[in-house]
C-alpha cells in the first residue's frame, strides 16, 4: 500500500517568526548566545536612564554587539512594557506593521498584538518573515534583558521626512489608544565603507544636528553630509516620538566601527548608540 507523504507543516499566519540570522550574525546555540550578551553587558558601565526611545545599531554581533548593549542597559531590566522596533527595510518593503512573536534561541519574545493593531500603517507579516537584520538582531536582546517586555514591531521603507512623520503619527496614536508604556528602538548603523575617520565624523556631525530633536535639521545635515547611513528615518520617527512623550534630547552613548574589532579601519561600518531622553 502506498501511503501519501506529508507535507511539511506550513508557517500560519500568526506563527511565531523563526530565525533567519542565527550562527551568522549572533550564535545559534543558547548557550552561547547568553554567554555573548552577558559579556557586552557586563563590559557596558553605563546608569540606567530609561530613556523614550534608543538608537541601536544591527550587524553582527562581532561588530555591534557591544554599542548595541550600552544602549539596552539605559533600561531597567524590569521593564514591563512594549518596545516598539522601528527598522530599515533592507528588502524594500513599504512602511508596514507586524503583530506576530518573534523565536529566538533563547526564547520566544511576545507581540503586543493590541496595540500592533493600533498603529495605523499596513499589515503584512509576511514581509516581517523575510531575512532582516534591522529586526532580527534585537530580538535576543529583548529575550535576554527584558524577559517580561513585549513587541511590536515596524518595517520602514520610506526614510524620507514624510515616512518618518507617518510613522511616528502612527505610533503615536496607537500609544493614545492603547494607553501603553513604550520605548521605542530605532535600528540603525553608520556609514558604510569608508575610512574610520570620515565615518566617525559625517556620522557623530548628523547625530549633532538631532541634538535637540530638531528632525529638520537632522534632515538638512544628512542632505549636507550624504553620508551611507542605514536607518536615519528610523531615529527621525523615534526623534519625533520621543519629543511628543515629553523627551528633550538625543544623546549619543558611545560610538564604534567595524574596525575595532577587524583591525581595518580603511573601511569601516559605524556603530553609533544614542538615547532618546
Amino acid at each position: 500500500m502506498i501511503h501519501k507523504i506529508s507535507a511539511e507543516p506550513r508557517v500560519s499566519e500568526k506563527s511565531a517568526r523563526l530565525p533567519t540570522l542565527a550562527g551568522i550574525f549572533y550564535p545559534s546555540e543558547a548557550e552561547g548566545l547568553k554567554a555573548a550578551l552577558a559579556r557586552f553587558f557586563d563590559a557596558t558601565v553605563t546608569s540606567v536612564s530609561n530613556p523614550k526611545g534608543i538608537l541601536v545599531p544591527h550587524a553582527g554581533y562581532l561588530y555591534s554587539g557591544p554599542a548595541a548593549a550600552v544602549s539596552y542597559s539605559r533600561i531597567t531590566p524590569d521593564f514591563d512594557g512594549t518596545f516598539v522596533l522601528i527598522g530599515t527595510s533592507h528588502q524594500g518593503y513599504t512602511n508596514s506593521v507586524s503583530d506576530i512573536d518573534w523565536e529566538t534561541p533563547i526564547g520566544i519574545v511576545k507581540a503586543d498584538t493590541e496595540f500592533a493593531a493600533a498603529v495605523n500603517l499596513p499589515l503584512d507579516n509576511t514581509a516581517f518573515r523575510r531575512q532582516e537584520n534591522s529586526l532580527e538582531t534585537q530580538m535576543p536582546f529583548i529575550a535576554c534583558r527584558f524577559p517580561q517586555a513585549k513587541i511590536t514591531a515596524i518595517l520602514m521603507g520610506d526614510q524620507s521626512p514624510q515616512g518618518a512623520a507617518s510613522v511616528a503619527a502612527a505610533v503615536l496614536c496607537a500609544v493614545e489608544k492603547t494607553g501603553r508604556n513604550i520605548i521605542v528602538v530605532a535600528s540603525g548603523d553608520g556609514s558604510h565603507y569608508v575610512p574610520a575617520k570620515k565615518a566617525e565624523t559625517d556620522d557623530l556631525t548628523c547625530l549633532a544636528a538631532l541634538k535637540n530633536l530638531d528632525v529638520n535639521a537632522f534632515y538638512d545635515a544628512l542632505y549636507a553630509i550624504q553620508p551611507s547611513m542605514c536607518g536615519y528615518g528610523c531615529l527621525a520617527a523615534t526623534a519625533e516620538i520621543g519629543k511628543a512623550l515629553g523627551a528633550s534630547e538625543t544623546r549619543v552613548l558611545t560610538y564604534t566601527t567595524s574596525g575595532d574589532a577587524s583591525g581595518d579601519y580603511e573601511s569601516v561600518v559605524g556603530y553609533a548608540s544614542a538615547e532618546v531622553i
